[in-house]
């Protein structure tokens, strides 16, 4: 009996006749189980994001809500992004009337005081923040946190990767500076102490020299 061979394989007669090849491989193709998100396409500006945070509480009095609003104004004038907190209605439904791309409306959960925003979430990072600058954070109630936390993003952004460049606020004592709070200083005590404590510039309405400072800035006054 004869022996064959087929590369490392050795057949006698009867099965090198009967032999039969194995089916070719199919070339594989490329995996494409997953298909591609399409790309985002860019938005080409020559305008860079530069975001300002404006505090405004509905305790100011009027004369200080008068001044954020103009400053606020001149600001988008000159291409800058504005954060505005929207805790007074009244304050909201005027600047609202700008109907502005660059004025960015921040709430602290969604729908507050009937307000249609996409910067309403409250992320873990700044509740944590947040926590880490109010001693008594365990004491207080879940809508205060929430106003709290709403303060961390409009000094960081959203996502916690966007600085703002300064803080423009008013308090009856002027503060723009930790050293400098006070009782006076009020509801804007705690953005003017978290700004102050991560270097973020405070422009307080309520201080003397605030228009020499608003026009060396800015070019405002």
């Amino acid at each position: 009996m004869n022996t064959y061979s087929k590369g490392d394989i050795m057949f006698d007669d009867e099965e090198f006749n009967s032999y039969t090849p194995p089916p070719a491989v199919e070339e594989k193709k490329p995996y494409t189980a997953f298909k591609k998100f399409p790309s985002k396409k860019e938005v080409v500006t020559d305008i860079p994001y530069i975001p300002i945070t404006v505090y405004v509480d509905k305790e100011f009095p009027q004369e200080a809500k008068d001044g954020l609003y103009s400053i606020i104004v001149k600001l988008l004038s000159k291409d800058y992004k504005v954060r505005v907190n929207g805790d007074d209605k009244e304050f909201y439904e005027r600047i609202k009337t700008l109907a502005d791309e660059s004025l960015e409306i921040y709430t602290p959960w969604k729908e507050f005081n009937d307000i249609e925003t996409k910067h309403y979430f409250n992320s873990e990072t700044c509740k944590l923040i947040a926590q880490k600058h109010f001693a008594s954070w365990d004491k207080i109630p879940n809508p205060v946190k929430s106003l709290l936390a709403r303060n961390i993003r409009m000094l960081f952004g959203d996502k916690n990767n966007s600085l703002s460049l300064c803080l423009i606020t008013w308090s009856k004592d002027g503060a723009s500076k930790l050293l400098e709070i006070t009782k006076e200083t009020g509801r804007s005590s705690f953005i003017i102490k978290v700004a102050s404590t991560y270097g973020i510039p405070v422009l307080n309405i309520g201080k003397p020299n605030a228009e020499n400072v608003l026009q060396r800035t800015f070019g405002i006054s």
